[in-house]
């Protein structure tokens, strides 16, 4: 009995080792640290197998202007691939995004592109095949993380991709055009993989008014796009680099995006918050204008200054006094104005005149004293003083 039992007991511990080889092998067979299948199998789309054969036939259904910039992005990707240089976030970025928020990320502007940026997501493209990214990659802190383009303004004949890329990655080409991107074009709705060549039927193009959303699940790597909130199928999986937001055009048009510092038009990944970070951050937004309350800082400044302020006016006001008091004499001089003088005949006689002269017609009786004063003859002397002669 004892020895069935240690049968038994023993069938069932290699039953589990073997069990847990054949999950060790499935995972190691199927994913890698940097996340490309570690066995690709008989994978017919060029695409998905991340490479490309270049034959004179694909070759040909190029331009001469895009076969140059084929050719000149090949080399570029070469020279520098896209652990050339440190792409992770850092730990002094990180605490640029804790303290502001999803104002962290912006776009960056290159000024070998015909592109100009306002507001740090507003991008304006005017001719010329080029393309613009994030400075800081997608984090990899939630399962998820999602973002939106809304072409504000898009002619007809401009042709607009967005996606995701690696870093370095040539500004003059569209994102997916390339090794390492993936992009949704507008004329066509074809999703490219690292193929300038032909893309792969995936919806219908958008136009001026459209808003399209990019999702990107870090775990299995899995790209998907939205169109006007309504999800779509999964673009690609296995992309693990670091890769940046990018949008590429190639002609004139305006594109608004939302890193998550406002509402999705995507429903689900405003309910479950797959913004590249949150809108605010820890760090305190300044305080209003005039407003220094619970700032020990700001209202010692502000009493600081208006002390400054009052010394400054009695300062002011104490050089006027010296200077009123430096035009001022030491010994005041008292001016007074002359009176005329009067003789005691002409002041007696002047005391009794009236103080206006009766008219011509009037019944009161004439002074001696007055002339002619307001009759309708002329004017005369006022006072005549009697001559007295001598004896």
């Amino acid at each position: 009995m004892v020895f069935l039992l240690d049968n038994n007991y023993t069938w069932i511990i290699i039953v589990g080792v073997v069990v847990f080889v054949l999950v060790v092998i499935i995972l190691l067979c199927f994913t890698k640290a940097t996340g490309e299948p570690l066995f690709l199998g008989n994978i017919d789309d060029p695409e998905l197998a991340g490479q490309m054969e270049e034959t004179p036939a694909l070759l040909a259904l190029l331009s001469e202007d895009a076969r140059l910039s084929y050719e000149r992005a090949k080399v570029f990707q070469q020279r520098f691939p896209p652990d050339s240089i440190p792409t992770d976030i850092s730990l002094s970025q990180y605490v640029s995004i804790q303290e502001k928020g999803v104002a962290a990320f912006e776009f960056d502007w290159d000024m070998e592109t015909n592109t100009f940026i306002s507001g740090r997501t507003e991008l304006q493209f005017f001719h010329g095949e080029c393309s613009l990214q994030t400075n800081l990659p997608l984090p990899r802190n939630q399962d998820v993380y999602y973002w939106e383009a809304k072409m504000y303004e898009k002619p007809r004949t401009t042709v607009v991709s967005v996606g995701v890329a690696t870093k370095p990655y040539p500004n003059w080409r569209l994102p997916g055009w390339n090794r390492n991107s993936v992009g949704y074009f507008s004329d066509t709705g074809n999703k490219h993989l690292n193929n300038p060549f032909h893309g792969k039927a995936y919806a219908l193009g958008f136009q001026e008014g459209d808003v399209v959303g990019v999702g990107y699940r870090h775990r299995s790597g899995t790209i998907f796009f939205t169109k006007n909130g309504r999800k779509l199928e999964d673009a690609c999986t296995s992309l693990r680099w670091n890769l940046f937001p990018t949008i590429g055009a190639n002609g004139p048009c305006q594109i608004h995006v939302n890193l998550g510092q406002m509402g999705f038009v995507f429903v689900e990944a405003n309910v479950k918050k797959w913004g590249l970070a949150p809108m605010h951050g820890t760090l305190a937004a300044p305080p209003a204008y005039g407003f220094e309350a619970g700032s020990l800082l700001l209202e010692r400044g502000s009493s600081g200054q208006r002390q400054q302020q009052r010394q400054q006016q009695q300062n002011y006001m104490d050089s006027e006094n010296d200077e009123d008091d430096a035009q001022q004499p030491l010994i005041p001089v008292i001016r007074s104005t002359p009176q005329p003088t009067l003789i005691p005949q002409q002041q007696q006689h002047r005391s009794q005149l009236p103080i206006q002269s009766p008219p011509s017609y009037s019944t009161l009786p004439q002074s001696h004293f007055l002339t002619g004063y307001g009759s309708n003859g002329a004017t005369t002397t006022l006072i005549t003083t009697p001559t007295h002669d001598s004896p």
